[in-house]
């Protein structure tokens, strides 16, 4: 009778302290995830929302009148992203990049009035982009390899100069820009938190200097990505 009257006072406390604390049950089940991983129950990466923090270097080239104005890869580019993924197939999150263009004439003679002046021609486009994205995924949040594709939409600063040795002209301004991309993440081992990250994307914006006329460019980028719950 004593060890029924324990038993049942041991209950009733189980229940209250459960009551009072609902995540209760949801951390005793990760406990037991970390503890025993061939356990059949999901992921905490496949059964809540989770954050990510991925950061990429890589190369871009320019199209259209950028592509004429500064000719070759852009001479740095890198973006930054950190993101909500839902439980499925969606995620969404920021992203800043940074492009950087330049292309250097070979000196030449340029006429000032009645002056000939011998200068070397300088041609540069900076631009420092953030854009808010949606991502659909191809795969579980678990899987080794999860393709997605993605689409952005913010501004840009653009900083488009041209120099004539020290002497400079051109515009700074800040323009509407969007993104459309497509991408892998690949986890470096099941159910970790760290793996690699890589992305190709298309950039756009209606941006018009006396130099440039709309700014087009395409990216390819990798990296590494740190995901946690």
């Amino acid at each position: 009778m004593k060890r029924l009257l324990l038993l049942a006072l041991v209950a009733l406390a189980f229940g209250s302290q459960a009551q009072q604390n609902p995540d209760y049950y949801n951390k005793k089940q990760d406990y037991e995830y970390r503890s025993f991983p061939t356990r059949t129950m999901g992921s905490p990466f496949e059964r809540y929302t989770h954050y990510q923090i991925s950061a990429r270097y890589g190369v871009a080239a320019p199209l259209g009148s950028l592509k004429d104005y500064t000719g070759g890869m852009a001479k740095y580019h890198y973006n930054l992203t950190g993101e909500f993924i839902y439980p499925k197939n969606w995620s969404f999150g920021v992203q800043f990049n940074y492009s950087y263009f330049k292309d250097r004439l070979p000196r030449r003679i340029y006429t000032d009035g009645t002056q000939d002046i011998s200068s070397i021609e300088t041609h540069s486009l900076g631009a420092t982009s953030i854009h808010a994205f949606g991502k659909y995924h191809f795969a579980s949040t678990n899987a080794p390899i999860r393709p997605y594709v993605m689409l952005g939409l913010g501004g840009t600063g653009m900083r488009n100069l041209t120099y004539y040795g020290y002497l400079e002209d051109g515009k700074r301004s800040f323009a509407l820009s969007g993104q459309a991309g497509v991408g892998a993440r690949f986890l470096f081992s099941k159910n970790g938190n760290l793996g690699a990250d890589v992305q190709a994307t298309y950039f756009y914006s209606p941006f018009k200097s006396d130099y440039l006329s709309n700014v087009a460019n395409v990216s390819a980028s990798a990296g590494l990505f740190y995901r946690w719950w």
